[in-house]
């Protein structure tokens, strides 16, 4: 049975300083809460409502909660009727010597964070550097938008001018070197900017070398998570 103030605290984390006080955030949905309650996450609790229990037999471990109780906890305007309530897990080291690593500079779009998550785990990366300004990756719509890739990626927040430093770095611009003349040959970070500031001016010197999708028609830009999936296919399709 679940508390009263465990409601209270699970609604909280709707916030982000409060996900970060309690380690805590939630994944809502069927298939998203049985990836994760079997993958190497901690699941801490699993929370259904009656019409979903009754309807579902879930076969997981299940503490039945009210309609309201739900609507409470839920940030979507329909609520699935089943989350569970997951801890955030201690961060990782990077592994710098992978053949390619994703970093983020400021981005502030939950979606697109969850779509830059779920694009590097097609691609088989399996890290992300992001800049401490980011949005939340445990925010619940970049949670959904990864469509559950949040569970193999590794995500690592730091300041980027320190963690780049001396690293052979791919810096996605408007104006850059064709993409198509550029090949990998040593453990390389690509580095993207949002899409409202682009790379910011403090981590520019880091870059190795200055890359562009080259453009055919009149669009002014490319959406941060679309050019981010462009340009890893070609860096990574052989």
């Amino acid at each position: 049975m679940t508390s009263q103030a465990e409601l209270k605290q699970y609604a909280s984390l709707r916030m982000p300083k409060f996900r970060q006080k309690y380690g805590q955030f939630i994944v809502e949905g069927r298939k998203a809460v049985y990836e994760v309650f079997h993958s190497h996450f901690k699941v801490d609790k699993i929370l259904c409502t009656k019409w979903y229990f009754d309807k579902n037999n879930p076969e997981l471990p299940c503490d039945v909660i009210s309609d309201e109780d739900s609507n409470r906890l839920s940030q979507f305007d329909t609520p699935p009727g089943i989350m569970a309530i997951v801890h955030i897990p201690q961060t990782p080291v990077w592994n710098s010597n992978q053949q390619l690593t994703l970093a983020l500079d400021g981005i502030s779009d939950p979606g697109n964070m969850g779509t830059l998550i779920r694009i590097a785990d097609w691609y088989g990366i399996k890290q992300i550097l992001l800049s401490n300004d980011c949005v939340d990756v445990y925010n619940n719509k970049c949670i959904a938008a990864s469509m559950g890739s949040f569970i193999r990626i590794d995500c690592i927040y730091g300041e980027l001018q320190e963690i780049l430093s001396d690293k052979f770095v791919l810096g996605a611009y408007l104006k850059g070197n064709s993409l198509y003349e550029t090949k990998l040959s040593e453990p390389t970070v690509l580095l993207i900017g949002s899409e409202s500031h682009g790379i910011r001016e403090h981590l520019q010197p880091l870059i190795t070398h200055s890359i562009t999708i080259p453009r055919v028609g009149e669009a002014e830009s490319l959406n941060a998570a679309v050019a981010t999936a462009i340009m890893v296919d070609r860096l990574m399709v052989k």
